[in-house]
């Protein structure tokens, strides 16, 4: 969205011009569609740059031709010290690993131009855990995942799946079985997450949740990419860990959370554990 964009970079306000120069740097505009007062251009992405899967690195694309200097939302400084959790990292798979805890101190949700980011990507709002999260991803690229704190039974582990093991992928009714050697994330009764593809069920935050584990990594891209395709299931967080993320943007993207989460009544417990640096 052209309103959107306009926060990371000023860029032509007349639509045409603007269509016109996203071509000229290679981002191939699909489709033109309006939403409300506000254009909203559908690009087509190259294989190899996931760094324009997001907002901000449009930006920086367009930036280099206009010679104008790119903005940062609001992106909260964590401080590095004790895990809130423990952790366990079996896997060289996984490049970098941040946790953070988050309580709920009022209720509340994001705010109205986080949930514009939201509107014009076709998002719906789900709860401020999630919307957080998407919204991050949005504007910088970095995937998170949240986990409701209080399901989680022993040290979050980053491990290969053994033969047979299951899970029960979120939006799924029955659970899949894993290829063996599948990334997860993992405690000492169940699969939490297959490692930036998709969060479980049995782990998810929901209404009642008042503890959240914020996860924000940077995993291996065929790791990801092989378990994306194994289970046919393609999210925009995998769309862009197999394209391979920044590891300098973990705790970046766990900031951006922390940020949007805190305007919607959270409030961070303790430090942020940084594993793999």
């Amino acid at each position: 969205a052209t309103d959107v964009l306009s926060r990371f970079l000023e860029v032509p306000s007349e639509p045409h011009q603007l269509r016109l120069l996203l071509d000229d740097v290679g981002l191939e505009v699909k489709r033109v569609e309006h939403d409300d007062a506000h254009t909203v251009f559908v690009l087509e992405l190259l294989a190899n740059r996931g760094d324009h899967h997001c907002y901000e690195g449009v930006a920086r694309e367009l930036s280099g031709r206009l010679g104008k200097g790119v903005g940062m939302p609001a992106v909260s400084t964590l401080d590095v010290g004790p895990t809130p959790h423990p952790v366990r990292i079996e896997t060289p798979l996984c490049l970098r690993y941040s946790l953070t805890l988050l309580e709920r101190r009022s209720e509340g949700g994001i705010d109205l131009p986080a949930a514009r980011v939201l509107e014009a990507a076709g998002l719906h709002r789900v709860l401020p855990a999630v919307d957080a999260t998407n919204v991050a991803n949005l504007e910088l690229g970095q995937p998170t995942h949240a986990f409701d704190a209080d399901t989680i039974e022993g040290p979050v582990t980053i491990r290969l799946s053994r033969a047979g093991e299951r899970c029960l992928p979120l939006f799924r009714e029955e659970p899949v079985t894993l290829p063996e050697g599948t990334m997860v994330i993992a405690d000492d009764a169940k699969i939490l997450a297959v490692a930036g593809v998709i969060g479980c069920e049995e782990s998810k935050a929901t209404a009642g949740t008042t503890r959240l584990l914020l996860e924000s990594a940077c995993f291996d891209p065929v790791a990801v990419r092989k378990a994306s395709r194994a289970l046919s299931i393609h999210t925009d967080s995998s769309a862009r860990f197999e394209r391979g993320a920044d590891p300098d943007r973990v705790l970046t993207g766990a900031g951006r959370v922390v940020t949007l989460l805190e305007a919607a009544g959270w409030e961070q417990v303790g430090t942020t554990g940084l594993f793999g640096e």
